[in-house]
């Protein structure tokens, strides 16, 4: 009986760790550093909605890019799509200012 107890109460637990990696989220590019393409070059976009925003209707066209995999520094994928749209900078009170 108490075979039969250990061999319960270790496939719970096999059960249990492998429920939590399974259950696991994956990383949304949203949550990412978000960056622009401007010619050959990649340029930090700053924070959604505040210092940019991406046009929608133009959804043929990549808005902002991420950094999926750190180990490879200069590669981007897409994140955002549409037209991106620069609405300010960050001063010192972080509040947009438009220019």
């Amino acid at each position: 009986m108490k075979k039969i107890r250990i061999l319960l109460l270790g496939t719970a637990v096999v059960a249990a760790v492998c429920s939590a990696f399974a259950t696991k989220s994956d990383v949304v590019c949203e949550d990412c550093p978000q960056y622009y393409l401007s010619g050959n070059n990649y340029y930090p976009a700053g924070v959604f909605g505040e210092t940019y925003d991406c046009d929608s209707w133009t959804t043929a066209v990549t808005c902002t890019y991420y950094k999926p995999d750190p180990g490879q520094p200069n590669y981007y994928a897409p994140c955002r799509f549409g037209t991106y749209i620069y609405i300010g900078i960050k001063n010192d009170k972080n509040q947009a200012v438009k220019k």
